[in-house]
């Protein structure tokens, strides 16, 4: 299973719940966010800070103020959360290696699950995930 980081784990939750909680005449409080979330409230402030600097989140600061996608949930997609907060996979420690032996056989596996995973992040939106979110959360739960 592909680890995404922890921030950028939490970067794609904040995202997700302001995608399904804000709106062009609604704000959403980071506190809130924390919340639903589970994410500290000081790294989700950085987070957001990170994600505003980026052209994905508008803030709006005092009592009336919170949080919103900058752009359509239908514009912004996984990927462009995830590179804002670091990625999914880690840097390559090493170049590939030369030669065809079976180094660079495992290298080309390498390069294609990196790519798969790139092309999916890539291919997903928020209004994705939180069309997913909304069947997923109307089904009854009946566990015990």
């Amino acid at each position: 299973m592909v680890r995404p980081s922890r921030k950028a784990d939490y970067a794609l939750r904040a995202s997700l719940d302001l995608a399904l909680n804000a709106g062009p005449e609604r704000l959403v409080r980071t506190s809130e966010i924390a919340r639903r979330t589970g994410t500290p409230s000081k790294f989700l402030e950085a987070i957001l800070s990170q994600l505003g600097a980026a052209g994905l989140v508008q803030s709006q600061r005092g009592a009336r103020g919170g949080h919103r996608l900058a752009r359509a949930p239908s514009s912004v997609t996984v990927g462009d959360v995830l590179q804002v907060a670091g990625g999914v996979l880690p840097a390559r420690v090493r170049p590939p290696r030369p030669g065809d032996g079976p180094g660079r056989a495992v290298d080309r596996l390498w390069e294609a699950v990196e790519k798969a995973v790139q092309e999916t992040v890539e291919g997903v939106t928020l209004e994705d995930l939180a069309r997913q979110a909304q069947r997923v959360s109307s089904v009854p739960d009946y566990s015990i």
